[in-house]
């Protein structure tokens, strides 16, 4: 069995001089993106693709003076000639190669299945994309491994649930709340989220904050605010919080910030359920960075639930290294995606969410 690592700019063209070093019968064993200095200075990653072929057939070729592929052999690009360990990258194919079979996948599917776990994506929700994609396709003009690559994106673009941004209705209040564990990044996001309608689409807004808990959270916001020069609130319980937003009747958004709290603390969800039970209509994003583990990440959705979570924001995407993460949320727990958070830039790092970012992001 000969070993090799391909390097290049995307994934398309690794594959690419894998089957032009090794041939169309070499068989992908790992593949994964390269953070370096560049990429953290805003240029692209690269994708590293580690492959394997029979070193008889290697022979055979390289005897006649060409490549695997019959073609004269070409000279060298874009490889990573450093040595591998054998043992482990056996071991890996092996694994994966059982897993695949034991879900019923062909070996034909190992690639793109690698691919798939290796971006965060659980082995059974993978298997399922890639059946269901070559069912799809079978007969179609897309078949081989690009088409079938093409279709599995395409349907986990369709699968997942994205609800834009926030809608306003002409003369009814809008209210959001965020939710969400410790260091999500709630406080910064509802300013980022108050800055876009306030600055930018000229709407009435005030900022409320349960948050009574973290030292400086309200000291935060009222900074935010000050600079928007929008009205900030400090509610300590459901009568503040009646209060204050019967105060600002005349806004036509109201943002709420809460405190973080630990995620198996269910007491919380259930005081806030009360609190805003209080003027009703609240929508509810449940709030999550992407790096958080994704335990916590279910168990946050697990003890909010009880609110009824309208929508997920997902934060700090310029920090995460696997987005597998993103699609496993959406169809583990059906939560509609409402926008994305891509630095500390207020109000500029906030986007909508959509399937073509997320797609982006999981096969780079």
């Amino acid at each position: 069995m000969h070993l090799r690592k391909f390097t290049a700019e995307n994934y398309s063209a690794a594959l690419a001089l894998v089957k032009r070093e090794l041939g169309g019968d070499a068989l992908i064993l790992n593949t994964r993106s390269l953070e370096d200095d560049s990429a953290r200075k805003g240029a692209a990653s690269r994708v590293e693709i580690t492959a394997a072929v029979d070193m008889s057939h290697v022979a055979r070729s390289s005897e006649m003076g060409r490549g695997p592929s019959g073609l004269p052999k070409p000279k060298p690009a874009g490889i990573d000639d450093e040595e591998i360990d054998l043992q482990l990258l056996v071991r890996t194919l092996l694994g994966k190669t059982e897993k695949a079979q034991s879900l019923g996948l062909k070996d034909q599917h190992l690639g793109l299945f690698s691919r798939l776990v290796d971006s965060g994506i659980g082995e059974k929700l993978a298997s399922k994309m890639i059946d269901r994609a070559q069912r799809e396709i079978s007969g179609s003009r897309k078949e081989g491994s690009s088409g079938e690559e093409i279709q599995v994106m395409e349907l986990m673009k369709r699968v997942m649930g994205f609800g834009g941004g926030i809608q306003l209705v002409p003369g009814k209040q809008k209210r959001v709340a965020l939710v969400g564990p410790t260091g999500a990044g709630k406080t910064t996001t509802l300013a980022k989220l108050a800055a876009d309608f306030s600055l930018r689409q000229k709407k009435k807004i005030a900022l409320i904050s349960l948050d009574t808990f973290r030292l400086g959270a309200f000291d935060q916001l009222r900074i935010y605010a000050d600079i928007m020069k929008v009205p900030v609130e400090m509610a300590f319980d459901k009568n503040d919080f009646w209060k204050a937003v019967k105060k600002h009747a005349d806004k036509d958004i109201v943002f709420i910030d809460t405190m973080g709290r630990n995620h198996r603390d269910l007491e919380y969800s259930r005081d806030l359920k009360e609190i805003f039970d209080t003027v009703g209509g609240v929508e509810t994003h449940l709030v999550a960075s992407v790096g958080t583990q994704e335990k916590i990440i279910q168990q946050s959705w697990r003890q909010f639930a009880d609110l009824g979570i309208h929508r997920a924001l997902f934060t700090k995407m310029d920090e995460g290294l696997s987005f597998g993460s993103l699609f496993n949320f959406s169809l583990r727990t059906r939560v509609p995606f409402s926008y994305f958070t891509t630095g500390q830039r207020v109000p500029e790092d906030i986007e909508v969410a959509s399937g073509n970012r997320v797609i982006s992001l999981i096969f780079n």
